[in-house]
């Protein structure tokens, strides 16, 4: 089996510090690429650092997430200016988009709205993909797509509703959705509901490591080696062969990427 690791964060600590391990032990799972996501100037220079380390097996994806959407303009500006200044070294613009989990307070919602929408123009006057970030703001994600139509997309770590991914098929974008470890939880009907009635071709695989990791690691850091508990659980749910399906989602971050 050959499995890509769409959405993951090498360069956070807890897996940093033992890249060489974590590497590793992802290529005996069949874990043939990386793409290890921005959140935060500060993280720009490590997923870089890391690309170089492993090139052609990690690769960088650089953007600002919602939880930094109050940084001042400054800020913001360099970081516009660091990921066009490295516009040949990126493959996609992300993790970008909007999180109302922890606040929904008028003007914070309002800056986030503000610099996922100068992040989806800056993805396109580079002509790269997106990788959007969404967590309890599903019709706003949704409205700023329809209005600025970014021409490929990732809607990581998908946790919205088959009626939702409804409305962003009808926008004939290619789009794809990030499916990870929370569809092995018991609780994640919704997210199985969807994988179910869809077809495999726009699914994405990824672990957010070291972010919600898949059972029977629930809890632990998450890292890309624990990828085939992600692809089983999607080929159960599909009553498909487990290597047929390793395929398809293969071939799906290779044709997205370009790789």
């Amino acid at each position: 089996m050959k499995i890509i690791d769409t959405h993951c964060h090498l360069d956070d600590d807890k897996l940093f510090n033992q890249a060489e391990a974590v590497v590793s032990r992802a290529k005996k799972q069949g874990v043939v690429a990386l793409f290890n996501n921005g959140d935060s100037l500060e993280s720009f220079e490590r997923i870089l650092q890391l690309s170089k380390d492993y090139p052609k097996y990690c690769y960088s994806v650089l953007g600002i997430h919602p939880e930094f959407a109050s940084k001042d303009d400054a800020y913001f500006i360099n970081a516009y200016a660091y990921i066009k200044g490295h516009r040949n070294e990126i493959k996609a613009i992300g993790e970008i988009g909007l999180d109302y989990h922890f606040s929904k307070e008028s003007s914070y919602v309002a800056k986030q709205k503000q610099r996922f929408i100068e992040q989806i123009r800056l993805a396109k006057e580079l002509n790269l993909p997106i990788v959007i970030h969404s967590r309890d703001a599903d019709f706003d994600t949704l409205n700023i797509i329809k209005q600025e139509l970014p021409p490929k997309l990732d809607l990581h770590c998908f946790s919205g509703s088959n009626e939702i991914l409804k409305e962003y098929l009808k926008l004939g974008l290619d789009f794809h959705i990030g499916v990870g470890g929370v569809i092995t939880f018991k609780n994640s009907r919704v997210l199985k509901e969807v994988v179910s009635k869809n077809d495999l071709r726009i699914v994405l695989s990824e672990t957010d490591g070291p972010y919600l990791a898949p059972t029977p690691h629930r809890g632990e850091t998450n890292e890309p080696s624990y990828l085939p508990l992600i692809i089983k659980a999607i080929s159960e749910i599909k009553n498909m062969n487990e290597e047929d399906c390793a395929d398809i989602i293969y071939n799906n971050g290779v044709k997205f990427y370009g790789i």
